[in-house]
């Protein structure tokens, strides 16, 4: 009866994950649709600028590719009852997800110096679209760096649950895996 109750609440756990990313997923496909109608309404009246990405966002990319291998690595120490390795793992994923954060604050820093603004009587709604998709990105990716330190806290105090570590990563890879759809989206946009 017990391990019913316990497989139900994983199931529940779980669901409110999934029904999570799929809001998230929704919301970043609603803005690149967003995107494109709006490239393509403004490229005919010749409204639209061609920006070229920040090369941070090419690091960037690298920098939370290696943060999700590393979560990978802790919660495989987790999964070994070996908790001082796994704390290390989660640590060196935490400071590639501040690293990626940094990065995105630089990147924008790169867009202001070359004169594309978020708003203003000299924003461009192609600036205005990439700073949105990659603010609203780091709102989520800040989400996730809460739930890391979280995680970590409770393994520095054992009380960790396993279902809640992995659900945690699960989040983290999808936040990584939604950072190269925006780049690779960004990159395709404004090739052309």
């Amino acid at each position: 009866m017990e391990n019913q109750e316990k497989i139900r609440k994983e199931r529940a756990f779980k669901s409110m994950l999934m029904f999570g990313i799929f809001s998230i997923v929704m919301l970043f496909a609603g803005l690149t649709s967003a995107y494109i109608v709006s490239k393509g309404a403004l490229s005919a009246e010749n409204k639209w600028d061609n920006i070229v990405l920040p090369t941070i966002f090419q690091y960037s990319t690298f920098v939370i590719i290696l943060s999700s291998i590393v979560a990978i690595f802790s919660i495989r120490s987790l999964k070994k009852n070996n908790l001082e390795e796994s704390k290390w793992y989660l640590l060196c994923a935490l400071f590639f997800g501040f690293l990626f954060s940094i990065s995105q604050f630089i990147g924008w820093s790169d867009l202001v110096n070359a004169k594309h603004f978020f708003a203003g009587k000299d924003s461009n709604v192609a600036a205005s679209f990439i700073y949105v998709l990659t603010g609203v990105h780091l709102a989520h990716l800040v989400a996730g760096l809460i739930v890391f330190l979280v995680l970590y806290f409770k393994i520095r105090v054992k009380k960790y649950n396993l279902l809640g570590f992995k659900l945690g990563i699960w989040f983290w890879h999808f936040l990584g895996i939604l950072w190269i759809y925006l780049y690779a989206f960004l990159i395709i946009m404004t090739m052309n």
